[in-house]
């Protein structure tokens, strides 16, 4: 979609509006500290997020990436990046399946996000909290898993329609901004949160339904598969399009494939969700795989041998999980040689050699 064009004027009065409206709201206050916040605007000795300012400016919810930034670039604004340290923890939080945490202390002090919020990104680690529970079944919504595992789950807004926008849109796009969902389930009477695991977006509905005032409005259901819930073959591709899953070895057009994967998709729940992420999965794979040409993109060594096909053998490696279930966009996915890999698992110095990786492919895909 084709971004309004606004005149250098408009995105003044954002930047202003940025300043006098959200700069030291809550989910801003430390903004620059997110490893997923790559860039800044510099205006008058002062940074501002890109993306948050061009919204602000043409009305449009913009996603991350590289367009933001360009679209600044041409209207005579200065971009610089934001020289995060070097050393680096996890990019995500590790939280136990089954196990209950109280949301303050042990979630939203120790890795940031809102303590009110159903849906809290977090600014101090890439990472997104979403909280589930009964209080929504009084207005007649649910949040709960289908017969495939695919979890459902309202979006945020009490009055009104819901909106791609805010912690809804971060939803939505959080595997391009390399933040994990984590979900947990607000057990009753003070219980705590009984955390259900980290789900990755497929896709999302609009349905009906009343609002806090007991008036109609649309609601956003969204679909979230289980990063341990990997497809099988069979399922992921019955159904669907030959011409949309069969491989191809040209680059742009892997390249084009794996980020095209990545948009505002309407569709259900169940095997379609599941089928949906299968298609993802698969397309940053075979990118990554065709981007390495035969070299580990960590050691930069050559593949350690050919497969039976013919390929050099390399093995995705997800810079933003403790494992490397589910799904991660192209810049958080690198292709990596089996000592490697093992190395950032489980050596000593496998922090420090993410953190390599996980610089060298923001720079190599600094075009998205």
């Amino acid at each position: 979609m084709a971004l309004p064009d606004v005149d250098r004027s408009t995105i003044e009065r954002a930047l202003l509006a940025f300043d006098r409206d959200l700069r030291d709201s809550a989910n801003f206050l430390r903004w620059e500290e997110d490893l997923a916040q790559l860039y800044a605007v510099e205006f008058m000795g002062r940074r501002y997020p890109p993306t948050t300012i061009v919204s602000l400016a043409t009305g449009v919810a913009v996603p991350g990436g590289k367009r933001p930034n360009l679209y600044l670039q041409e209207r005579g604004f200065k971009i610089a990046r934001i020289p995060h340290p070097k050393k680096r923890t996890r990019l995500a939080p590790v939280f136990i399946v089954g196990k209950v945490y109280d949301r303050w202390p042990d979630i939203n002090e120790l890795f940031g996000g809102s303590r009110q919020n159903g849906i809290s990104p977090s600014r101090q680690t890439s990472a997104i909290f979403l909280f589930t529970g009964d209080s929504g079944e009084q207005y007649g919504y649910r949040d709960e898993f289908d017969e495939a595992g695919v979890f459902s789950y309202t979006g945020e807004g009490q009055v009104g329609d819901m909106v791609l926008r805010r912690g809804n849109l971060a939803i939505v796009t959080h595997a391009a901004d390399g933040r994990a969902l984590h979900v947990f389930k607000s057990l009753n009477n003070g219980g705590g949160q009984k955390y259900l695991g980290e789900f990755a977006y497929a896709s999302h509905a609009f349905r009906r339904g009343p609002d806090k005032n007991g008036d109609d409005r649309r609601v956003i259901v969204f679909h979230l598969v289980p990063v341990a819930l990997v497809p099988d073959e069979e399922a992921a591709t019955a159904d669907a399009p030959n011409d949309e899953l069969s491989p191809t070895s040209d680059l742009e057009e892997a390249r084009r494939r794996a980020l095209a994967a990545f948009a505002q998709i309407e569709g259900g729940g169940g095997k379609d969700a599941r089928r949906t992420l299968y298609r993802r999965s698969r397309c940053v794979k075979e990118y990554v795989l065709l981007r390495a040409n035969g070299l580990c993109e960590s050691c930069r060594e050559s593949a350690p041998f050919v497969r039976l096909d013919g390929t050099p053998y390399l093995e995705p490696h997800h810079t933003t999980r403790v494992s490397d279930g589910g799904l991660d966009h192209p810049r958080f996915v690198g292709a990596v040689c089996p000592t490697c890999h093992r190395e950032i698992h489980h050596g000593r110095d496998g922090d420090r050699r993410n953190a390599e990786l996980v610089d060298y492919l923001l720079t190599i895909e600094a075009g998205e």
